[in-house]
């Protein structure tokens, strides 16, 4: 019975990941995150030169990382490091508006945070947003007011690039490469689109994407490595009782055989 278990404690070890590893990982992200929540914050009350700062510290603590033993592919790199840059732009710009600083540091935060928690990212609560302002382009297109429907393009364009480096992070590229070419389609032939009916098809296609988008994403919030865990635990606890009561059976029957 005890080198059972030994061997079983032993299969459970060794098929379990390395969760210290795992743990030290999410700390550090944990830490970049609060920096990039920190930065934001910031940028919100306009004091720039802490947010400055700031960034300048999640680059050292960023760059301290082992990125060949990180999971993030090299395009992920690529895309945190163009937010990265854009945040500092944000505090260092001098003619750029509030609005504007803003939107470049929620930019960045967003990234950084779907980096650190892929299955509950933030950047699922622009859900509302997007589709407000796909409603509203809808609405300005019938209107037939080709000034009105620029602006409009103009507004999601802003909250699209917000969200967009997250998304490409989060996201396998055929569903964003899908949503990529819809948003680059309106944004070229908008002006045309008013007055033609077959193009105006593709607003309508990209307002689905985005709600399956969004669907996906929910639907796939489950952490699998949580579930991985539990299935493990659960199955060699499963095991193990079931050896446990087969050996009280076995000897059971043979105090039978003996009163026999």
């Amino acid at each position: 019975m005890r080198s059972f278990l030994l061997i079983l404690l032993t299969i459970l070890v060794l098929s379990m990941p390395t969760y210290s590893n795992a743990a030290e990982d999410k700390e550090y992200w944990g830490k970049l995150n609060d920096t990039s929540d920190k930065v934001l914050q910031l940028v919100k009350q306009e004091k720039l030169d802490e947010a400055k700062q700031l960034l300048d510290y999640f680059s050292k603590q960023f760059l301290s990382l082992d990125h060949k033993q990180s999971s993030l592919s090299m395009s992920d790199l690529q895309i945190i490091t163009k937010s990265y840059e854009r945040a500092m732009e944000s505090v260092t710009a001098v003619s750029m508006n509030h609005v504007e600083r803003v939107r470049l540091a929620t930019e960045f935060r967003l990234v950084v945070d779907a980096l650190t928690s892929p299955h509950h990212p933030l950047w699922l609560s622009s859900e509302q947003s997007v589709m407000k302002s796909i409603n509203e382009l809808k609405g300005t297109m019938q209107q037939k007011d080709p000034q009105a429907f620029r602006h409009k393009i103009n507004e999601f364009l802003r909250l699209y690039q917000m969200i967009r480096p997250a998304l490409l992070v989060s996201v396998e590229g055929v569903q964003v490469q899908k949503i990529e070419s819809l948003v680059q389609f309106i944004d070229r032939y908008g002006n045309d689109m008013i007055h033609d009916t077959s193009m105006q098809k593709q607003l309508f296609v990209m307002e689905k994407e985005f709600q399956k988008l969004y669907e996906q994403v929910k639907e796939d919030s489950a952490d699998p490595s949580l579930v991985w865990v539990m299935l493990t635990i659960g199955g060699m606890i499963i095991i193990s009782l079931s050896y446990v009561g087969w050996k009280k059976y076995r000897a059971e029957k043979r105090r039978v055989k003996v009163r026999d």
